[in-house]
């Protein structure tokens, strides 16, 4: 689902450039409605607009995700996505490779 568009920021042409990558960690680690998210973010971003708060929130989103923070909250879905990973799954791999590249950008 990559975007031919000039993106307003390093950050959004990345997460532009990686769309499946993200979309898929993000079915992984959260579920349906975090691949939603996740898609309607790439669609945000793909415009070129500088990133506004609204896009920001979800960055800050999937990073959480990404990043595993909520896994130890047993009210979180991702607790029950994040039990299902086989730890040596190369899917573990790439979710942090993205997960740096997605903070450096």
């Amino acid at each position: 689902m990559p975007k031919d568009t000039i993106s307003g920021s390093p950050c959004a042409a990345f997460v532009n450039q990686n769309s499946d990558a993200f979309i898929k960690s993000a079915r992984l680690l959260g579920g349906p409605e975090s691949e939603r998210r996740a898609i309607r973010l790439i669609n945000d971003l793909s415009f070129g607009q500088p990133i506004a708060a609204k896009q920001n929130r979800e960055l800050n989103a999937l990073e959480d995700l990404l990043s595993l923070r909520h896994v130890d909250n047993p009210d979180r879905d991702e607790t029950a996505y994040f039990i299902a990973i086989d730890p040596v799954s190369p899917q573990v791999d790439m979710i942090c490779c993205l997960l740096d590249r997605l903070q450096a950008a």
